[in-house]
């Protein structure tokens, strides 16, 4: 965990110049983050958060995640709201690097553990979660940009080929049964689905709720792109639905659930590819996170997630087919 970019209170209010957010009064560097360079920026007219983005984000996507922030906030979705410069730009390059400013968000993400498991998950984050997603999927309809999920189904046969040729060394049997997982999902995968932009990673370090534990805040738009909103839903149940021991837990299922549908009812065809969507989700995250444990540097600051955990989630799902 580290900034990447080092940048000086004088550096910043020199950039400071181009928007109309008075003086600069602090600078705190934001030690959490792992693709981008995080700061929290205090100045005369409140809390912001400055954004360098680094070389693991494509320049060319941040228009979408830009934008898309920008849409679902004057949706009134609590998302960080990006800020014009006096040019008019959401964009800006400082550092000879691309950089963005946000609002200040309030409110905290649930703490982990040492082992990254979320012990402290009960019913009604659940159900705020579900809600928000809903309200996000019915804001997104009319943004009227696009972009095409590299993570999504078309892309895991890509993806896993990458590093097929690593995986029976790693685990006895896993190439096979990857294998078999990608050829029922490509067959069975419906592409008639509602689809619009989507958050795809709604994690609960992505999420704040506030001391009174109602959400305040979904940030982290770095993988959004347009997908079934069906499968943005799968993706959270594998994030939210699960304890320490990979055990589904029916009653967060039912409450994520509950409130996703107290604000946008699913379809019919929707909740018929429901099962498939969770093993989808599942093979999503497997694949990513093989790909890290694969390939991410030994002296890099990403944390590496164990791959073990999406295969526990991808065998309960595929069960239950």
């Amino acid at each position: 965990m580290a900034v990447y970019t080092k940048i000086s209170e004088q550096e910043i209010s020199q950039h400071l110049r181009k928007y109309d957010l008075g003086n600069l009064i602090s600078l705190k560097e934001i030690i959490d983050g792992i693709d981008n360079s995080n700061f929290i920026l205090e100045t005369e007219k409140g809390k912001f958060i400055l954004t360098i983005f680094e070389s693991r984000i494509d320049k060319n996507d941040l228009p979408f995640f830009i934008n898309f922030k920008l849409h679902l906030a004057e949706k009134k979705i609590p998302c960080p709201r990006p800020i014009f410069d006096n040019s008019g730009l959401i964009i800006s390059d400082l550092k000879e690097k691309k950089s963005t400013i946000v609002t200040f968000l309030s409110g905290a993400t649930l703490k982990s553990r040492q082992d990254g498991y979320y012990d402290n998950i009960n019913i009604n984050h659940c159900f705020e979660v579900g809600k928000i997603l809903a309200k996000l999927h019915l804001a997104a309809q009319d943004f009227e940009m696009s972009r095409l999920n590299d993570l999504g189904i078309n892309g895991w046969s890509a993806l896993f080929s990458k590093f097929e040729n690593l995986i029976e060394n790693y685990q006895k049997n896993l190439l096979g049964e990857i294998t078999e997982n990608l050829s029922f999902l490509k067959s069975s995968w419906k592409h008639d689905l509602p689809t619009y932009a989507a958050h795809l990673d709604l994690f609960p370090d992505n999420v704040f709720f506030d001391e009174n534990a109602n959400l305040s805040g979904v940030i982290d738009f770095y993988f959004a792109a347009n997908d079934a909103l069906i499968f943005d839903f799968a993706i959270a149940v594998n994030a939210w639905c699960f304890d320490e021991k990979n055990n589904f837990l029916q009653n967060h299922f039912d409450e994520i659930l509950r409130g996703y549908e107290s604000i946008r009812k699913f379809s019919e065809l929707e909740k018929s590819f429901l099962k498939i969507a969770l093993v989808g989700a599942a093979m999503r995250f497997l694949l990513t996170r093989l790909h890290d444990m694969f390939f991410t540097p030994k002296d890099s600051l990403v944390n590496i997630k164990n791959p073990q955990e999406y295969l526990a989630k991808l065998r309960f799902f595929r069960e239950r087919i």
